[in-house]
């Protein structure tokens, strides 16, 4: 009996093998394989049996997601292999996609019989090989970290840093009362505003609601000890409010500018309206580098949230950092200087300038009236947005911005073009008719006040200069002509464009559409008349003389852009000392002049920034401006003669006529060795 039973299982299990041959060699892929070309998901799940708890809705939902995520527009099929014994078929399908390139998988996939006919044996991994139940495909956005600005001793101008920022965790929140008596004061939070808030957390399970954010050092510690005595609150430094923030603020504004968030229509390419970009400065002038770009990653990750198979990448390029030529000591002093000596109530404004005269490197430049660009961090105040739209206008950048009458410091350059053009050598004198300190010539509309009778005479050059003596200067323009002297100015920079890291607005020597008459000639030869020009370019003018050269010096900011690309901190762009204008003031010249410039400040009008020991030489100027003259532009160039540096310094100051002198006290500072 036992032989029996023995004998009808083998004979049952041969026909099942037989049957299971017969119909593994019926079962053909061609449906599944036309249904998932056309992506058709309908069709496929027709022809599906799951080998996985899932229904149609949740199989077709699951494709479409991942499908028309990626971007799939096309599916090829190739190399179909099977069936083998069991009904397993291999095949390769390659998904086309716009913008993450070919996805090419190689799949195995089997077949079983049923009443209804032949099925796929379906699971996660005829999607993606490495997919499971729980796993899901994600597209990532690998944000760039946005470039540093630094002085060129290291200092950080612009850190990408964290706000202190005040959150309650809602499932500690036990004391209403005690939340509010905190977080009202710290934030401007209103008690209804703050239960709000709390009510709608719990209505959406949120446990971590941020009430306000503070700069480092905003909050006390006894802020704190408060805050921290309140279960459920806490403040954090490390994670939950990026932020962009500017160590020297008001000091160095007008260079590194700030960031503010996208308005309007108006959304440039790669932005969103969340996203921040550069406004003014460094930050707007260098926004595209200072952003880099940002990666994207296409990956499967599983129930646990790890990526287990990266589909495509494109990594994030990091934001290049700026390394300046700006000294952040001397930054610091410019503007002390300028805010301690200046008033804004007075209506008083100016700029310092410090630049290395042999490389054109600016070390620092700063104005008053200013502004601390950490404002815009969190949204502007009612104070400070009313102080913005004041007359001060503290975001205009008088240095690149503003154009003034050079006055009396445009002298030295007259005198090049004179003494160039052989109009006059040092020992011309002015051969007119002075009366009551004024020159009006008998054979010219023309008539020329000067300040004072100090000259001496002879009036000659060296004493013109010395006491900065207008009657000379708009003599000796009219000798050189117009079309000369337009010709010179021109040369060494008016009426062209600076070449400089940030806008710069183009100086002028006439109006546009005004007429050259005898007055306006002789009046341009002293600095007033129609010239106009940024005390940026009259800095960069100056280093013809105080770099011993003649050359002008094209005026630098950035000298080099850097980035960490993996372990390596790159250069990826430096900048070296350029010449603006090659000699502009011939040796000749100079050797005439600089004994003169330099008795200016031993004996003549720029005797009040005199240093016990160094031996310095520059020009004064002053520009009276409006019709009573109640104001004027004050100017004072000057540089090191000999030293370990080739330290220029410019000042100008906007004032009350006779207020000019304050320009000395804002130079001496940065003048010291």
């Amino acid at each position: 009996m036992r032989m029996i039973k023995l004998l009808v299982c083998a004979l049952a299990v041969a026909l099942l093998a037989a049957c299971a041959s017969g119909q593994a060699s019926e079962y053909s892929l061609d449906e599944w394989i036309d249904a998932l070309t056309r992506m058709d998901y309908e069709a496929m799940w027709a022809l599906t049996d799951p080998a996985v708890d899932i229904d149609k809705d949740g199989f077709i939902e699951k494709y479409q997601k991942i499908f028309s995520g990626l971007g799939v527009e096309q599916i090829a099929v190739e190399d179909v292999q099977g069936p083998d014994e069991n009904g397993c078929f291999t095949y390769t399908a390659t998904y086309k996609t716009k913008d993450y390139g070919d996805f090419t998988n190689s799949f195995s996939l089997q077949m079983i019989s049923r009443k209804e006919g032949a099925r796929v044996f379906w699971n996660y991994s005829l999607i993606f090989p490495e997919m499971d139940a729980g796993s899901t495909v994600q597209i990532k956005t690998e944000k760039a970290e946005r470039g540093e600005i630094f002085t060129a001793d290291g200092t950080l101008l612009a850190r990408n840093t964290y706000a202190e920022t005040l959150y309650m965790d809602v499932s500690k929140i036990k004391d209403f009362v005690a939340l509010a008596k905190t977080v009202c004061p710290l934030t401007g939070l209103s008690q209804t505003k703050l239960a709000k808030m709390l009510d709608t957390a719990h209505k959406k399970n949120q446990n971590i609601v941020k009430l306000g954010a503070f700069f480092k050092g905003e909050l006390t510690d006894e802020q704190k000890q408060a805050v921290e005595s309140v279960e459920g609150l806490g403040i954090d430094d490390q994670m939950y409010t990026p932020i962009r923030d500017y160590p020297l603020g008001e000091s160095a504004a007008h260079i590194v500018g700030y960031m503010g968030f996208l308005t309007g229509d108006d959304i440039p390419e790669g932005y969103t309206e969340s996203d921040r970009i550069g406004v003014a400065g460094l930050e707007k002038a260098f926004e595209t580098q200072l952003r880099g770009k940002d990666g994207k990653i296409v990956f499967i990750k599983d129930k646990w949230g790890k990526n287990v198979r990266t589909l495509w990448e494109d990594p994030a390029e990091q934001g290049q950092d700026l390394h300046l030529t700006i000294k952040s000591d001397l930054q610091q002093k410019a503007y002390n200087a300028l805010k301690n000596n200046l008033s804004l109530e007075e209506n008083q404004s100016g700029v310092a300038i410090v630049m290395d005269a042999s490389t054109g490197y600016v070390e620092a430049m700063s104005q008053f009236p200013s502004y601390d660009d950490n404002w815009f961090t969190f949204g502007l105040s009612k104070e400070n947005s009313d102080y913005i739209s004041s007359n001060a206008r503290p975001l205009y950048s008088l240095a690149m911005q503003g154009l003034y009458p050079p006055g009396s410091v445009i002298k030295p350059f007259t005198a090049t073009a004179a003494l160039e053009e052989g109009m006059i050598t040092p020992d011309s004198e002015f051969d007119g008719t002075i009366k009551d300190n004024k020159w009006q010539p008998d054979d010219m509309n023309v008539s020329v006040t000067r300040i004072n009778d100090n000259a001496g005479w002879p009036l000659k050059l060296a004493n013109a200069l010395r006491s900065s003596d207008n009657i000379y200067f708009a003599w000796t323009a009219l000798h050189l002509g117009a079309d000369k002297l337009r010709a010179y100015f021109e040369r060494v920079g008016f009426n062209q464009n600076v070449t400089f890291d940030l806008p710069v607005k183009t100086s002028s020597d006439m109006n546009t559409g005004a007429m050259m008459t005898d007055q306006l000639l002789a009046d341009m030869g002293y600095g007033q008349g129609q010239l106009l020009v940024t005390p940026l370019q009259m800095a960069a003018m100056y280093t013809a003389f105080a770099n011993k050269t003649g050359n002008i010096m094209q005026p630098m900011l950035v000298k080099s852009l850097c980035r960490t690309e993996g372990t390596d901190y790159v250069t990826v762009s430096s900048a070296e000392p350029t010449v603006w204008v090659q000699n502009a003031v011939s040796q000749s010249s100079l050797d005439t002049l600089t004994p003169m410039l330099k008795d200016v400040i031993d004996n003549g009008t720029g005797h009040a920034a005199a240093l016990p020991g160094v031996p310095m030489a520059g020009k004064t100027g002053t520009a009276e401006i409006g019709n009573d003259k109640a104001r004027e532009i004050s100017w004072f160039a000057c540089y090191w003669m000999d030293g370990y540096y080739n330290r220029l310094v410019l000042v100008m100051v906007d004032v009350a006529a006779e207020k000019g002198p304050v320009k000395f006290q804002i130079a001496h500072d940065l003048l010291m060795p």
